[in-house]
């Protein structure tokens, strides 16, 4: 198996195998945002073996990032080095086979189909609702999966999203939360065990579409709660069929025209 050795261990499990290992191989992947979900989803799909991985994000490593965000440490935070140079730097010394860019811009309705173009999944590990509902309407336009997750103090959300098979994430919330009410880990906090949970999740997730298994992902908004023990999943496999989502059956690409975000609240990924 050559190159494929290093993979062993996840190839003899018995649903996956050398074939699905070979596609996963092939595959790309677009993380957007690069902070504690960032760090977790890219190293989980470096050592994966995902063929190419983007990771795109703006900002500068600070002290407090380091407590949650894995890739990062005291050095890069006293540098303020880029989140992106720093964690592409460190990724490339786990899987020198993965090709892995970075992009160190702020994603918006201007560049995010560029950024994304070509791409076989898209990872959101940002951390406001604007910048989602931006991805939500690019993987609708462009056909590309993706896979929501957020999580804030103890809790976190994760759901899988298949673009005219499954509920985007309009058909699941309706319109964006106003700025006001998308409370963020500055303001409210956040517990590194629940970014690497919730990580996990959409990294596996994304595994599944991305080896050939996208049949095998969940059907559900998956809520967990770190703070009590809880994990909750919430079925939505008839919902994209009991509403009539602007987003999915309309077309109305809001967030991507730019005349939905708040020119008080840019998008701004990174958690």
């Amino acid at each position: 198996m050559s190159d494929l050795t290093r993979y062993i261990r996840q190839i003899r499990f018995s649903l996956f195998g050398e074939a699905s290992q070979r596609r996963l191989s092939e595959s790309s992947a677009f993380v957007c945002g690069c902070g504690a979900l960032g760090n977790f989803i890219s190293t989980l799909l470096v050592r994966a073996g995902v063929g190419k991985i983007r990771l795109v994000d703006a900002d500068v490593v600070e002290l407090a990032n380091v407590h949650r965000q894995i890739l990062f440490d005291e050095a890069d935070a006293f540098s303020r080095r880029l989140k992106v140079e720093a964690a592409v730097e460190k990724l490339r010394r786990a899987n020198s086979l993965v090709t892995i860019e970075s992009v160190p811009v702020r994603v918006g309705p201007e560049n995010i189909e560029s950024l994304c173009h070509g791409f076989d999944i898209i990872l959101d590990a940002t951390d406001n609702y604007e910048t989602r509902f931006l991805l939500n309407d690019v993987a609708v336009k462009l056909e590309i999966p993706w896979v929501f997750g957020g999580c804030l103090g103890a809790e976190g959300q994760v759901m899988a999203i298949l673009p005219g098979r499954t509920p985007c994430l309009h058909c699941l919330l309706g319109d964006c939360p106003p700025s006001g009410v998308d409370f963020t880990c500055e303001a409210v906090g956040i517990f590194g065990p629940v970014a690497g949970v919730v990580a996990s999740i959409q990294a596996m997730e994304a595994i599944k579409i991305l080896s050939g298994h996208a049949d095998c992902i969940s059907p559900r908004l998956t809520v967990v709660d770190l703070w009590y023990g809880e994990i909750r999943q919430l079925d939505l496999s008839g919902l994209r069929d009991s509403v009539r989502c602007p987003v999915c059956h309309d077309r109305q690409f809001r967030f991507l025209t730019g005349e939905a975000l708040s020119p008080t609240c840019p998008a701004k990924p990174g958690s």
